[in-house]
Parts: structure tokens; sequence; C-alpha cells
């Protein structure tokens, strides 16, 4: 549960986390350098298991609008949101899709 506003994650079944485009795509068993990036990463690392959310941190999965597709977490008839501006591209496996900001992302998750 949140400390900040005591939300939890409501169907952390259906939410996952990647660490997207803050992580390298080269020398990614270096320490991440962007201070602002590592906290993000962090934090994600931290809050996805508290709130019981299933991490992709696996070496080959990264940007979400590439992983949801190539791992089959894209399906038709889905509704699909994220905090990318390409999230919408998972529209051309059926879903409906599109990006959100990162305000919004906590109202998602709560509900």
């Amino acid at each position: 549960m949140s400390l900040l506003v005591g939300r939890s994650v409501r169907r952390s079944v259906l939410t996952i986390a990647t660490e997207d485009h803050n992580i390298p795509t080269v020398g990614s068993i270096e320490p991440i350098v962007d201070p602002v990036s590592r906290a993000q990463v962090e934090a994600l690392r931290a809050n996805a298991p508290e709130f019981g959310v299933p991490p992709l941190g696996d070496a080959d999965q990264g940007v979400v609008h590439i992983i949801g597709p190539q791992l089959g977490l894209t399906q038709p008839g889905m509704t699909v949101v994220c905090g990318d501006s390409h999230t919408s591209t998972h529209g051309a496996f059926g879903a409906l899709a599109f990006g959100i900001g990162t305000s919004e992302v906590e109202h998602v998750l709560a509900t």
C-alpha cells in the first residue's frame, strides 16, 4: 500500500512493471550513469514487489511497446495503458491502447 496516499494496486495480476527507457541499450551490466534514470529504476525495483506487480527485469526485456507484443502480453480486446506516448502501437494487435501521463498512472493502478 502506498505510504503517501494509502492506495494499493487493485489488479496486480493484470499489471506489469518494466524499466523501459531508463536502462542503457549497451553496457546493461554497468551501473546506470544518469542519476534520475537510476533513481526511477531503483524505485520501480523496490515498489513492484511491494505492490505485488511482477517485474520484467530480464536482459531481453525492456521497452514496453516492444515487449508487450513480443512476450504475448498484448492481446486483442485488451485495454493497454502506459506512461509512454508509443503505447498506441499496441492497437496494431487489436488492443485499445493509449499513453497516459504520470499522474494518471496512479489512478489506473488504483482502479
